[in-house]
């Protein structure tokens, strides 16, 4: 068993961690940190609570670290987790500098230790179809890709992620997931442009962002709207053989938020009305979107500590997500800058 201490107990914790922690056997809930100790003692009431991660690794002994924290902690805490020789998973973004990320992933190999970030949107459904399409070499050579995660979400709300501060707004919140899909498809951009927007009125922080990544003979274009009501566009990939658009969202996390049993039989399927299309100068057909897979993110996280001798592939290895913290700065100083940034 995982000895897991849980850092944080807010949404992030209790939906896209928990549930998985509490239904696989390869990992024990030993800790939780949080100033909520009451909330914590209702869902978990056998389980230790500390004020702070440094009592509870003073206190305890942990195999696994998990930051669900807010985004400016990220980059301190996995580095005390780190020193304290226990693995660590942190949520996006990684941190809010790239330099805090090398030296977190040069920490890790010095402590030999598993450093990984909770991009589990490389296991949603649709972009497992999509890879699995690119695979298939259904597109030819790709020349433009667009990618979409949009809300609406008109009237800001009074919590960390929509205030003014370090790491706050929808870019660090939305961004490192679009941008790192893009890398995982397409590796690094020559050059990046950006607008980066606080629309809403009242806003505290940007709520809207068009980002461009320019490569050779392909551009991909990430973006984020608080304006969309209705169906959102989420994929537009278009080859020379071929195009294929996907509306609407992987369905796992509405179905975390439903507290809907991972063996329900339609857990991590996608609607038949939302699955995908692909064409061609002769044809247009459905693709069947295939299942989302965030529950192989734990499987997989818990095989690499386990076998942590063996060289066993993370989810998200620290080491690949460094160039997404890159391109954000990147983006961040197209934006004020009116210019394209040399990646």
């Amino acid at each position: 068993m995982i000895r897991t201490l849980l850092v944080g107990f807010g949404f992030s914790a209790t939906t896209f961690h928990l549930p998985f922690l509490r239904h696989l056997d390869a990992y024990g809930i030993t800790g939780v940190v949080s100033s909520r100790a009451n909330d914590v003692n209702a869902v978990l009431p056998d389980v230790d609570v500390y004020p702070t991660l440094e009592e509870a690794l003073q206190q305890s002994s942990f195999d696994l670290v998990i930051i669900t924290t807010p985004n400016v902690l990220h980059a301190k805490q996995s580095r005390i987790a780190l020193e304290h020789c226990c693995h660590v998973l942190v949520e996006k973004p990684f941190t809010l500098c790239s330099k805090e990320a090398e030296a977190l992933v040069n920490l890790a190999r010095r402590k030999q230790k598993k450093l990984c970030v909770f991009h589990n949107r490389r296991f949603d459904s649709d972009f497992l179809t999509l890879r699995a399409l690119i695979e298939q070499g259904k597109f030819g050579r790709i020349a433009r890709f667009e990618s979409r995660f949009d809300r609406f979400r008109p009237v800001p709300r009074n919590r960390w992620r929509e205030n003014a501060g370090p790491g706050s707004g929808i870019f660090w919140d939305l961004g490192p997931h679009l941008i790192d899909q893009a890398l995982v498809l397409f590796g690094e951009p020559n050059q990046v442009s950006a607008n980066i927007l606080t629309l809403r009125e009242n806003g505290q922080s940007d709520d809207t962002f068009d980002i461009t990544l320019f490569y050779d003979n392909l551009v991909v274009k990430l973006g984020s709207s608080a304006f969309q009501a209705g169906n959102t566009l989420r994929f537009d990939m278009q080859g020379t053989l071929g195009s294929f658009r996907k509306f609407g969202l992987d369905p796992q996390e509405d179905q975390l938020k439903a507290s809907l049993a991972f063996e329900h039989s339609d857990w991590a399927q996608t609607p038949q009305d939302e699955h995908g299309n692909f064409c061609n100068e002769s044809l247009c057909q459905i693709v069947p979107t295939l299942p989302g897979n965030y529950l192989g993110f734990f499987n997989q996280l818990a095989e690499a500590i386990v076998n942590s001798h063996e060289n066993i592939d993370l989810p998200a290895d620290a080491s690949s997500v460094v160039a997404v913290i890159k391109v954000i700065e990147a983006a961040i100083r197209a934006n004020e800058s009116g210019q394209n940034e040399i990646f």
